[in-house]
């Protein structure tokens, strides 16, 4: 009789992050384990293994069905390299994930014997189902494989009911809480936007089914509980936006209440769209014990939201940055301030929006708007012979700025932002990751990324003013700066007991 066995694993991305929790493969051990498989997770970011290492556990495990690889875009790499170690040793893999559903007939001819697009809790019980009884594949919802040198891609669907579904499993929640790092959760999945440089959208749009789906109340409140009892007290949620679809006032204020009633005392980040937030809704959010939201923001002038397609108004952001100070919030603002079309005037209006909002943190001031496979923004780059595409090993698309001005200041910007980026992030991380620290620790850390945004914003307004700079020379004279910002930022990590294991920010 053939094993049960399946081994599940993702390797360490290539991040400017520290190491968070796969909620993927947990989601799959359950639905597995569930259908009565014996599942093994083998964690390489969480558990800080390498290639190799993660190889080498593998190859412990005698008689599996199959490996199960998630991976995503700064993983694919080491990603494909098992991938041909394992098909020397005749061990078949499957992968899923992001990159995957992007980039199946690459993964592929790469040697995965298989490919599950989308979302994967019941095509991975299908597929499993298949391996050990020996029957066929062609119904497999979401799965890529090759037949006769032709490459096949059943039909996609999405889960829905999302109740129905088990918690996701958290055998790795231990590495997690020694490093003080966040326990993710995700309690919708999609997205009612449509934003065109969204991978979401992307991600969803192929599928059959309601792009945007809710777990109820009771069920989010039941795996908080859960993962309060394991230990844990800042819990990140994950979805694309916490508020959604029909969650209204009522929904937070019903949400509120059933924490309270349960007496959990935990903290919470999340994500949110400007367009959602209300002051009322931020109140019940605040009781429900959230203190911090990433909001997608993107840009401080109207034309530029126009033509990112945001739902949000320049009116409808500052409104709530707005509630989000008053709420005393901390407050990532998700923020992109160079595309294809960005003009001068633009660029002046954002300078004068962060300048304002100098409360909300940003990862440094340079970014650009990242041209992702399957997003509305490659097809219209793609149309006017615009998109400089890129391969499936870094899923980056590159394209050129219409003003020259623009591009200028762009390349001194970036330089900047490069050379300081690794504090940025550093700075940043127990911040967006929201790690077990103190509140004071938390505002000296606060503090510190505004002391950062305020040193950009001085530059940015030279090269406003000026066009061009001696970017290096600017770089060599605040390096007393930085240095000393580095200092206070390692001693906040050293009192509260916090590691930095990433790397410097590969997309710079």
């Amino acid at each position: 009789m053939r094993s049960k066995k399946i081994i599940l694993t993702t390797l360490s991305p290539n991040s400017h992050r520290t190491s968070e929790e796969n909620l993927g493969i947990g989601y799959l051990k359950s639905a597995l384990v569930k259908n009565g498989f014996t599942v093994i997770i083998i964690d390489g970011w969480l558990e800080s293994l390498s290639l190799e290492e993660v190889y080498k556990k593998i190859k412990e495990n005698t008689d599996v069905l199959f490996v199960g690889l998630s991976s995503y875009m700064m993983n694919t790499k080491p990603t494909i390299e098992l991938i041909k170690k394992l098909k020397e040793d005749q061990i078949i893999t499957v992968c899923g994930g992001f990159g995957p559903t992007f980039f199946p007939n690459e993964h592929l001819d790469a040697g995965a014997e298989y490919v599950l697009r989308g979302e994967g809790e019941k095509s991975i019980i299908e597929l499993a189902n298949a391996f050990y009884y020996n029957s066929s594949i062609q119904e497999v919802k979401g799965l890529s494989y090759k037949e006769d040198n032709e490459i096949k891609h059943n039909e996609l669907a999405l889960l829905e009911h999302l109740d129905r579904y088990e918690f996701p499993n958290r055998d790795t929640i231990n590495y997690v809480l020694e490093k003080k790092s966040t326990i993710n959760m995700v309690t919708s999945r999609g997205c009612t936007g449509n934003c065109e440089f969204c991978s979401v959208i992307a991600f969803f749009k192929n599928c059959s089914g309601e792009k945007y789906r809710t777990r109820s109340i009771k069920n989010i409140v039941d795996e908080i509980e859960a993962i309060y009892h394991m230990g844990g007290s800042h819990i990140k949620m994950v979805d694309d936006s916490f508020v959604d679809g029909e969650r209204d006032v009522t929904w937070c204020k019903k949400f509120a209440d059933e924490i309270i009633k349960r007496n959990l005392n935990i903290k919470m980040r999340g994500q949110i769209r400007a367009d959602k937030i209300t002051d009322e809704i931020l109140y019940h959010l605040t009781r429900a014990g959230f203190y911090s939201f990433a909001c997608g923001i993107e840009n401080g002038s109207s034309t530029a939201l126009k033509r990112m397609n945001k739902m949000a108004s320049l009116e409808d952001n500052q409104r709530a940055l707005d509630l989000l100070k008053k709420y005393d919030y901390v407050v990532q603002m998700g923020f992109i301030l160079f595309d294809k079309a960005t003009t001068m005037e633009e660029l002046w209006e954002n300078y004068y929006f962060l300048e304002k909002n100098i409360f909300a943190v940003n990862k440094g001031i340079f970014s650009e708007m990242f041209s992702a496979q399957g997003t509305i923004l490659s097809q219209k780059l793609a149309n006017d012979n615009s998109l400089q595409k890129g391969n499936f090993i870094d899923c980056n698309n590159r394209y050129n700025l219409d003003c020259h001005q623009v591009a200028q200041i762009y390349r001194q910007l970036k330089a900047w932002h490069k050379s300081h980026s690794y504090i940025y992030d550093m700075t940043i991380d127990p911040l967006s990751a929201p790690k077990t620290i103190s509140d004071d620790s938390r505002k000296e850390l606060l503090a510190l990324a505004l002391s950062l945004k305020k040193q950009d914003l001085t530059i940015f307004r030279k090269l406003l003013e000026l066009f061009e700079i001696d970017i290096q020379r600017e770089i060599e004279q605040t390096q007393d700066f930085y240095k000393d910002h580095f200092v206070q930022v390692k001693r906040l990590y050293k009192k509260e007991g916090l590691y930095y294991n990433a790397n410097e920010n590969p997309f710079i």
